[in-house]
Protein backbone atom coordinates (compact mmCIF):
# COMPACT_ATOMS: atom_id res chain seq x y z
CA UNK A 1 0.00 0.00 0.00
CA UNK A 2 1.38 3.48 -1.13
CA UNK A 3 2.15 5.94 1.70
CA UNK A 4 -0.11 8.82 1.59
CA UNK A 5 2.25 12.21 1.37
CA UNK A 6 0.66 13.99 4.10
CA UNK A 7 1.52 11.14 6.49
CA UNK A 8 4.64 10.87 4.93
CA UNK A 9 5.19 14.42 6.31
CA UNK A 10 3.88 13.74 9.51
CA UNK A 11 6.30 11.24 10.08
CA UNK A 12 9.38 13.64 8.74
CA UNK A 13 8.16 16.57 11.29
CA UNK A 14 8.02 14.26 14.38
CA UNK A 15 11.26 12.84 13.47
CA UNK A 16 12.93 16.42 13.27
CA UNK A 17 10.87 17.56 16.36
CA UNK A 18 12.27 14.37 18.28
CA UNK A 19 16.22 15.37 16.86
CA UNK A 20 14.66 18.86 18.47
CA UNK A 21 14.62 17.81 21.56
CA UNK A 22 17.87 15.46 21.79
CA UNK A 23 19.82 18.85 20.80
CA UNK A 24 17.91 21.21 22.56
CA UNK A 25 18.52 18.33 25.81
CA UNK A 26 21.96 17.78 25.24
CA UNK A 27 22.47 21.42 25.15
CA UNK A 28 21.25 22.27 28.66
CA UNK A 29 23.05 19.06 29.92
CA UNK A 30 26.40 19.99 28.75
CA UNK A 31 25.40 24.43 30.11
CA UNK A 32 24.13 22.57 33.41
CA UNK A 33 27.66 20.74 33.60
CA UNK A 34 29.43 23.58 32.72
CA UNK A 35 27.43 25.85 35.69
CA UNK A 36 27.82 22.91 38.23
CA UNK A 37 30.84 23.04 38.29
CA UNK A 38 31.54 27.25 38.49
CA UNK A 39 32.50 26.83 42.31
CA UNK A 40 31.54 30.76 43.12
CA UNK A 41 28.50 30.63 39.98
CA UNK A 42 25.49 32.71 41.47
CA UNK A 43 23.43 29.43 40.25
CA UNK A 44 25.24 27.04 42.42
CA UNK A 45 22.87 26.66 44.73
CA UNK A 46 20.16 25.70 41.68
CA UNK A 47 22.19 22.86 40.55
CA UNK A 48 22.83 20.90 43.40
CA UNK A 49 20.26 18.24 41.87
CA UNK A 50 22.23 18.12 38.54
CA UNK A 51 22.76 14.09 38.84
CA UNK A 52 19.33 14.24 38.85
CA UNK A 53 18.40 16.58 36.03
CA UNK A 54 21.13 14.65 33.75
CA UNK A 55 19.38 11.36 34.34
CA UNK A 56 16.40 12.72 33.25
CA UNK A 57 18.10 14.67 30.34
CA UNK A 58 19.42 10.76 28.98
CA UNK A 59 15.83 9.61 29.61
CA UNK A 60 14.37 12.00 27.36
CA UNK A 61 17.02 11.66 25.09
CA UNK A 62 16.57 7.67 24.95
CA UNK A 63 13.23 7.94 24.57
CA UNK A 64 13.07 10.03 21.73
CA UNK A 65 15.54 7.97 20.02
CA UNK A 66 13.18 5.12 20.61
CA UNK A 67 10.40 6.96 19.08
CA UNK A 68 12.73 7.66 16.15
CA UNK A 69 13.63 4.36 15.91
CA UNK A 70 9.69 3.04 15.96
CA UNK A 71 8.99 5.78 13.35
CA UNK A 72 11.76 4.73 10.49
CA UNK A 73 11.08 0.90 11.43
CA UNK A 74 7.35 1.91 10.43
CA UNK A 75 8.74 3.48 7.47
CA UNK A 76 10.80 0.73 6.35
CA UNK A 77 8.11 -1.48 6.49
CA UNK A 78 6.15 0.66 4.28
CA UNK A 79 8.30 1.45 1.91
CA UNK A 80 8.91 -2.59 2.11
CA UNK A 81 5.31 -3.32 0.93
CA UNK A 82 5.57 -0.86 -1.68
CA UNK A 83 8.78 -2.28 -3.36
CA UNK A 84 6.95 -5.63 -2.78
CA UNK A 85 4.23 -4.31 -4.67
CA UNK A 86 5.90 -2.43 -7.20
CA UNK A 87 7.75 -5.92 -7.69
CA UNK A 88 4.25 -7.33 -8.27
CA UNK A 89 3.09 -5.03 -10.04
CA UNK A 90 6.05 -5.33 -12.26
CA UNK A 91 6.22 -8.82 -12.55
CA UNK A 92 2.61 -8.83 -14.05
CA UNK A 93 3.38 -6.55 -16.41
CA UNK A 94 6.33 -8.64 -18.09
CA UNK A 95 3.76 -11.53 -18.16
CA UNK A 96 1.05 -9.26 -19.49
CA UNK A 97 3.71 -8.09 -22.18
CA UNK A 98 4.89 -11.89 -22.52
CA UNK A 99 1.42 -12.72 -23.45
CA UNK A 100 0.39 -9.68 -25.95
CA UNK A 101 4.08 -10.49 -27.45
CA UNK A 102 2.94 -14.24 -27.98
CA UNK A 103 -0.29 -13.79 -29.72
CA UNK A 104 1.64 -10.84 -31.66
CA UNK A 105 3.97 -14.24 -32.85
CA UNK A 106 1.00 -16.15 -33.27
CA UNK A 107 -0.82 -13.73 -35.70
CA UNK A 108 2.28 -12.54 -37.05
CA UNK A 109 2.67 -16.43 -38.23
CA UNK A 110 -0.85 -16.68 -39.17
CA UNK A 111 -0.56 -13.91 -41.69
CA UNK A 112 2.49 -14.83 -43.05
CA UNK A 113 0.73 -18.70 -43.19
CA UNK A 114 -2.37 -16.74 -44.99
CA UNK A 115 0.31 -15.08 -47.42
CA UNK A 116 1.78 -17.99 -48.59
CA UNK A 117 -1.40 -19.87 -49.09
CA UNK A 118 -2.99 -16.70 -51.17
CA UNK A 119 0.50 -16.81 -53.19
CA UNK A 120 -0.15 -20.22 -53.57
CA UNK A 121 -3.90 -19.82 -54.89
CA UNK A 122 -2.83 -16.49 -56.95
CA UNK A 123 -0.47 -18.18 -58.93
CA UNK A 124 -2.83 -21.42 -59.55
CA UNK A 125 -5.21 -19.16 -60.54
CA UNK A 126 -2.70 -17.64 -63.24
CA UNK A 127 -1.61 -21.08 -64.22
CA UNK A 128 -5.55 -21.87 -64.64
CA UNK A 129 -6.50 -18.89 -66.54
CA UNK A 130 -3.06 -19.63 -69.24
CA UNK A 131 -3.99 -22.93 -69.67
CA UNK A 132 -7.44 -22.00 -70.47
CA UNK A 133 -6.42 -19.46 -72.56
CA UNK A 134 -3.87 -22.11 -74.50
CA UNK A 135 -7.19 -24.16 -74.61
CA UNK A 136 -9.28 -21.84 -76.25
CA UNK A 137 -6.86 -20.09 -78.51
CA UNK A 138 -6.10 -23.68 -80.94
CA UNK A 139 -9.93 -24.11 -81.51
CA UNK A 140 -10.03 -20.01 -82.58
CA UNK A 141 -6.70 -20.78 -84.57
CA UNK A 142 -9.13 -23.42 -86.17
CA UNK A 143 -11.78 -21.45 -87.02
CA UNK A 144 -9.74 -18.31 -88.33
CA UNK A 145 -7.83 -20.96 -90.62
CA UNK A 146 -11.34 -22.54 -91.98
CA UNK A 147 -12.91 -19.41 -93.00
CA UNK A 148 -9.71 -17.99 -94.94
CA UNK A 149 -10.10 -21.24 -96.30
CA UNK A 150 -13.73 -21.03 -97.28
CA UNK A 151 -12.81 -17.60 -98.60
CA UNK A 152 -10.04 -19.28 -101.22
CA UNK A 153 -11.64 -22.37 -101.98
CA UNK A 154 -15.61 -21.76 -102.12
CA UNK A 155 -16.09 -18.20 -103.76
CA UNK A 156 -19.23 -17.53 -104.57
CA UNK A 157 -20.67 -14.70 -106.68
CA UNK A 158 -23.28 -12.09 -106.81
CA UNK A 159 -25.67 -11.59 -103.58
CA UNK A 160 -24.70 -15.04 -102.05
CA UNK A 161 -21.51 -14.05 -102.29
CA UNK A 162 -22.35 -10.24 -100.62
CA UNK A 163 -24.28 -12.19 -97.58
CA UNK A 164 -21.22 -14.74 -97.49
CA UNK A 165 -18.70 -12.10 -96.76
CA UNK A 166 -20.81 -10.21 -94.51
CA UNK A 167 -21.44 -13.64 -91.90
CA UNK A 168 -17.96 -14.50 -92.40
CA UNK A 169 -16.96 -11.17 -91.69
CA UNK A 170 -18.57 -11.02 -88.77
CA UNK A 171 -17.29 -14.40 -87.68
CA UNK A 172 -13.51 -13.67 -88.32
CA UNK A 173 -14.61 -9.72 -86.46
CA UNK A 174 -15.60 -11.65 -83.52
CA UNK A 175 -12.57 -14.47 -83.66
CA UNK A 176 -9.58 -11.36 -83.25
CA UNK A 177 -11.82 -10.16 -80.37
CA UNK A 178 -11.83 -13.24 -78.41
CA UNK A 179 -8.40 -13.56 -79.81
CA UNK A 180 -7.28 -10.40 -78.42
CA UNK A 181 -8.70 -11.03 -75.27
CA UNK A 182 -6.90 -14.85 -74.44
CA UNK A 183 -3.29 -13.11 -75.56
CA UNK A 184 -4.24 -10.13 -73.55
CA UNK A 185 -4.99 -12.90 -70.82
CA UNK A 186 -1.84 -14.91 -71.41
CA UNK A 187 0.13 -12.17 -71.31
CA UNK A 188 -0.74 -11.03 -68.13
CA UNK A 189 -0.71 -14.78 -67.01
CA UNK A 190 3.01 -14.47 -67.78
CA UNK A 191 4.06 -11.19 -66.30
CA UNK A 192 2.12 -12.53 -62.67
CA UNK A 193 3.80 -15.84 -62.78
CA UNK A 194 7.31 -13.52 -63.74
CA UNK A 195 8.00 -16.13 -66.92
CA UNK A 196 7.55 -13.59 -69.86
CA UNK A 197 10.56 -13.02 -71.51
CA UNK A 198 12.03 -10.62 -74.31
CA UNK A 199 14.01 -11.10 -77.44
CA UNK A 200 15.70 -8.19 -78.04
CA UNK A 201 17.49 -7.75 -81.65
CA UNK A 202 19.40 -4.43 -82.36
CA UNK A 203 16.69 -2.47 -85.24
CA UNK A 204 16.23 0.81 -86.18
CA UNK A 205 13.51 1.74 -84.13
CA UNK A 206 12.12 4.54 -86.12
CA UNK A 207 11.75 2.92 -89.39
CA UNK A 208 9.75 0.12 -86.83
CA UNK A 209 7.76 2.75 -85.33
CA UNK A 210 6.83 4.64 -89.01
CA UNK A 211 5.77 1.42 -90.46
CA UNK A 212 3.42 0.66 -87.86
CA UNK A 213 1.85 3.90 -88.02
CA UNK A 214 1.46 3.86 -91.93
CA UNK A 215 0.21 -0.05 -91.39
CA UNK A 216 -3.39 2.16 -89.54
CA UNK A 217 -3.79 4.60 -91.55
CA UNK A 218 -6.73 2.93 -93.39
CA UNK A 219 -7.95 2.03 -89.66
CA UNK A 220 -7.35 6.32 -89.14
CA UNK A 221 -9.02 7.12 -92.05
CA UNK A 222 -12.26 4.97 -91.95
CA UNK A 223 -13.02 6.40 -88.52
CA UNK A 224 -12.42 10.40 -90.35
CA UNK A 225 -9.45 10.75 -88.68
CA UNK A 226 -5.65 12.14 -89.45
CA UNK A 227 -2.70 10.71 -88.47
CA UNK A 228 1.00 12.54 -88.57
CA UNK A 229 4.28 10.66 -88.32
CA UNK A 230 7.56 12.77 -87.79
CA UNK A 231 10.84 12.35 -86.52
CA UNK A 232 14.45 14.07 -86.11
CA UNK A 233 16.18 11.62 -86.39
CA UNK A 234 16.34 9.01 -89.49
CA UNK A 235 18.03 6.12 -87.58
CA UNK A 236 17.87 5.00 -83.59
CA UNK A 237 19.47 1.74 -83.19
CA UNK A 238 18.29 0.13 -80.33
CA UNK A 239 17.79 -3.38 -79.15
CA UNK A 240 14.34 -3.75 -78.36
CA UNK A 241 11.54 -6.73 -78.46
CA UNK A 242 9.96 -5.94 -82.15
CA UNK A 243 6.67 -8.06 -81.59
CA UNK A 244 6.48 -6.18 -77.82
CA UNK A 245 6.82 -2.79 -79.29
CA UNK A 246 4.30 -3.62 -82.16
CA UNK A 247 1.82 -4.34 -78.98
CA UNK A 248 2.85 -1.41 -77.28
CA UNK A 249 2.58 1.16 -80.25
CA UNK A 250 -0.82 -0.55 -81.60
CA UNK A 251 -2.30 -0.92 -78.14
CA UNK A 252 -2.06 3.09 -77.89
CA UNK A 253 -2.97 4.18 -81.28
CA UNK A 254 -5.80 1.64 -81.24
CA UNK A 255 -6.90 3.54 -77.75
CA UNK A 256 -6.48 7.36 -79.63
CA UNK A 257 -8.38 5.96 -82.43
CA UNK A 258 -11.65 4.73 -80.29
CA UNK A 259 -11.24 8.00 -78.18
CA UNK A 260 -10.75 10.72 -80.64
CA UNK A 261 -13.46 11.82 -82.44
CA UNK A 262 -14.07 12.02 -86.26
CA UNK A 263 -12.21 15.52 -87.96
CA UNK A 264 -9.47 14.58 -84.81
CA UNK A 265 -5.30 13.99 -85.10
CA UNK A 266 -3.40 11.26 -84.00
CA UNK A 267 0.59 12.51 -83.52
CA UNK A 268 3.05 10.14 -83.77
CA UNK A 269 6.75 11.37 -82.58
CA UNK A 270 10.29 9.65 -81.98
CA UNK A 271 13.05 11.40 -80.95
CA UNK A 272 16.49 10.93 -79.47
CA UNK A 273 17.26 12.11 -75.67
CA UNK A 274 21.01 11.86 -74.32
CA UNK A 275 20.92 8.20 -74.18
CA UNK A 276 17.18 7.02 -74.51
CA UNK A 277 14.48 7.43 -77.11
CA UNK A 278 11.82 8.94 -76.56
CA UNK A 279 8.23 7.59 -78.61
CA UNK A 280 5.07 10.20 -78.21
CA UNK A 281 1.57 9.00 -79.14
CA UNK A 282 -0.94 12.60 -79.06
CA UNK A 283 -4.52 12.63 -79.89
CA UNK A 284 -6.82 15.75 -79.77
CA UNK A 285 -9.85 12.66 -78.44
CA UNK A 286 -11.91 13.24 -75.05
CA UNK A 287 -8.64 13.11 -72.99
CA UNK A 288 -8.68 11.20 -69.00
CA UNK A 289 -10.28 12.87 -66.17
CA UNK A 290 -7.13 14.12 -63.45
CA UNK A 291 -8.26 11.63 -60.98
CA UNK A 292 -8.21 8.37 -63.22
CA UNK A 293 -4.65 9.75 -64.67
CA UNK A 294 -2.75 7.47 -61.82
CA UNK A 295 -4.73 4.59 -62.41
CA UNK A 296 -5.24 3.67 -65.74
CA UNK A 297 -2.48 1.17 -65.63
CA UNK A 298 -3.19 -0.44 -62.93
CA UNK A 299 -4.51 -3.76 -64.22
CA UNK A 300 -8.28 -4.19 -64.68
CA UNK A 301 -9.10 -0.34 -64.01
CA UNK A 302 -11.04 1.76 -66.80
CA UNK A 303 -12.06 5.05 -66.74
CA UNK A 304 -15.40 5.34 -66.13
CA UNK A 305 -17.15 8.15 -68.23
CA UNK A 306 -20.23 8.59 -70.01
CA UNK A 307 -17.90 9.66 -73.12
CA UNK A 308 -16.52 6.24 -72.67
CA UNK A 309 -19.42 4.51 -71.77
CA UNK A 310 -19.62 2.98 -75.69
CA UNK A 311 -16.37 0.82 -75.74
CA UNK A 312 -16.17 -1.81 -73.36
CA UNK A 313 -12.55 -3.59 -72.50
CA UNK A 314 -11.24 -5.25 -69.85
CA UNK A 315 -9.49 -3.01 -68.56
CA UNK A 316 -5.97 -4.96 -68.93
CA UNK A 317 -4.57 -2.93 -72.06
CA UNK A 318 -2.35 -0.67 -70.31
CA UNK A 319 -1.43 -2.87 -67.90
CA UNK A 320 0.31 -4.86 -70.28
CA UNK A 321 1.64 -1.90 -71.76
CA UNK A 322 3.35 -0.38 -68.93
CA UNK A 323 4.97 -4.48 -68.61
CA UNK A 324 5.80 -4.28 -71.73
CA UNK A 325 8.14 -1.23 -71.73
CA UNK A 326 9.44 -1.99 -68.16
CA UNK A 327 10.53 -4.87 -69.84
CA UNK A 328 12.77 -2.54 -71.97
CA UNK A 329 13.58 -0.90 -68.71
CA UNK A 330 11.71 1.60 -69.51
CA UNK A 331 8.89 4.09 -68.68
CA UNK A 332 5.42 5.42 -69.20
CA UNK A 333 3.41 8.36 -68.70
CA UNK A 334 0.27 10.23 -69.33
CA UNK A 335 -0.72 13.69 -69.99
CA UNK A 336 -3.79 14.22 -70.31
CA UNK A 337 -6.74 17.01 -70.21
CA UNK A 338 -10.45 16.54 -70.60
CA UNK A 339 -11.52 17.34 -73.92
CA UNK A 340 -8.59 18.24 -75.26
CA UNK A 341 -6.62 14.86 -75.51
CA UNK A 342 -3.70 13.07 -74.47
CA UNK A 343 -0.20 12.15 -74.80
CA UNK A 344 1.37 8.81 -73.61
CA UNK A 345 5.54 9.07 -73.16
CA UNK A 346 7.44 6.14 -73.41
CA UNK A 347 11.20 6.62 -72.92
CA UNK A 348 13.77 3.57 -73.70
CA UNK A 349 17.18 3.37 -73.10
CA UNK A 350 19.05 2.99 -75.82
CA UNK A 351 21.61 -0.61 -75.42
CA UNK A 352 22.74 -3.01 -78.17
CA UNK A 353 23.07 -6.40 -77.96
CA UNK A 354 24.33 -9.57 -79.70
CA UNK A 355 21.80 -9.98 -82.39
CA UNK A 356 21.25 -7.95 -85.49
CA UNK A 357 17.48 -7.69 -87.10
CA UNK A 358 17.75 -8.53 -90.76
CA UNK A 359 16.78 -5.08 -92.34
CA UNK A 360 16.03 -7.01 -95.89
CA UNK A 361 13.81 -9.73 -93.57
CA UNK A 362 11.99 -6.81 -91.61
CA UNK A 363 11.11 -4.71 -95.47
CA UNK A 364 10.02 -8.19 -96.92
CA UNK A 365 7.62 -8.96 -93.99
CA UNK A 366 6.73 -6.25 -91.36
CA UNK A 367 3.92 -5.14 -93.15
CA UNK A 368 2.25 -8.56 -93.14
CA UNK A 369 2.84 -9.27 -89.57
CA UNK A 370 1.84 -5.76 -88.74
CA UNK A 371 -1.50 -5.85 -90.60
CA UNK A 372 -2.17 -9.46 -88.63
CA UNK A 373 -1.16 -8.25 -85.26
CA UNK A 374 -3.58 -5.01 -86.50
CA UNK A 375 -6.50 -6.93 -86.85
CA UNK A 376 -6.06 -8.45 -83.64
CA UNK A 377 -5.14 -5.19 -81.36
CA UNK A 378 -8.04 -3.03 -83.51
CA UNK A 379 -10.99 -6.01 -82.92
CA UNK A 380 -12.52 -3.90 -80.82
CA UNK A 381 -13.06 -0.93 -83.03
CA UNK A 382 -14.86 -2.23 -86.44
CA UNK A 383 -14.13 -5.15 -88.84
CA UNK A 384 -10.76 -4.65 -91.32
CA UNK A 385 -10.72 -2.29 -94.10
CA UNK A 386 -11.18 -3.91 -97.87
Amino acid sequence: MNIKPNARSHFKFIVFLLLTVITTTNIGSILLLIKSNDSNSTYAPQVTNFSLIQNICHAIIEISLAIITIVVTHENKNLLKIIKKSNLQIQNLIKQHEKELDEKNKSLENIIDLYHKTLKLSNQKAELFYNISHELKTPLSVILGAIQLIDQKYPLDGVDRRKSSKHLSTIRQNCYRLLRLINNILDISRVESGYIKTNPVNCNIVYLVEEITESVIPFVEQKGLSIEFDTLDEEIITAVDIDKIERIILNLLSNAIKFTNPGGMIYVKVARKDNDVVIKIIDTGIGIPRDMQSRIFDRYSQVNSELTAEFEGSGIGLSIVKSFVELHNGTIEVKSEVNRGSEFIITLPITLCDKNYNTDHCQNNVQNRIIETIKVEFSDIYSTPT
